[in-house]
């Protein structure tokens, strides 16, 4: 697909503009797409963003509602799963913007992306299944992220109205941030954003922190020390070996 910076932007399609000049992509996704299909526009977001390289990776999630996980297979689930993951590991920073009626998808997406930003007509539609609450990867991400009792207070309020309104979704670390200039606070957030293969390391060694003692953890650690020496020393031009 080619798309320049001043064409429209069909919902769904991958877009390049004035972004595209700092290493930064951009999706703006439409949510009442089925699993399957958004399986494969979250696989090849991410595979462009792999092949250009890119510093950060953004997705606008459009307003919009439809049932989910809907009438799918297990093996459907697994994949969009695993996109999530391997969308949770780019080298980039990830950033998803949300505003209005969202769907069960984008309680997934936020919580696997490395920004969250809500605007504060957010309300997300959780996502349900035959047996009540949807038992997807999204809930380990939260319980993860923001612990045991932020989850179980999601849980607990899934079974009361079923949504999450902005306010509460930053209460419950659902969301980082509410602002009214969504645009204005992702260019602030873009231009601070670090390189990809450097954005990638720091999520690792957060990301791995809860699950691993300090003595196994010290040797990566070191050797992620021992890189950022080296490149100081290149930017300095002293040749220092360390």
């Amino acid at each position: 697909m080619t798309v320049t910076a001043d064409e429209a932007t069909p919902v769904g399609d991958l877009v390049r503009d004035s972004l595209w000049d700092k290493g930064i992509l951009r999706l703006r996704l439409d949510q009442t797409q089925g699993m399957e299909q958004l399986t494969k526009t979250l696989t090849e977001f991410r595979e462009w963003a792999e092949d250009e390289r890119a510093t950060a990776a953004l997705i606008e999630l459009l307003p919009g509602r439809t049932d989910w996980p809907g009438l799918v297979g297990i093996h459907a689930v697994n994949k969009w799963e695993r996109a999530l993951r391997q969308w949770e590991r780019l080298d980039a920073v990830t950033l998803v913007t949300a505003s209005g009626r969202c769907t069960g998808p984008a309680f997934d997406l936020l919580m696997a992306a490395d920004v969250r930003l809500a605007a504060p007509d957010l309300c997300i539609a959780l996502p349900t299944g035959p047996g009540g609450f949807w038992p997807g990867m999204a809930v380990h991400r939260l319980a993860h992220r923001a612990g045991v009792s932020r989850a179980r207070r999601l849980i607990l309020c899934m079974a009361g109205a079923g949504t999450l309104e902005a306010v509460q979704a930053k209460e419950l670390d659902v969301v980082d941030e509410i602002t009214g200039e969504l645009d204005d606070r992702v260019a602030k957030v873009l231009a601070g954003c670090r390189s990809g293969v450097e954005a990638r390391l720091l999520r690792g060694l957060i990301l791995d922190a809860p699950g691993i003692p300090f003595e196994d953890a010290l040797g990566t650690h070191l050797a992620a020390c021992d890189r950022a020496l080296r490149a100081a020393a290149a930017g300095l031009g002293t040749g220092e070996e360390r």
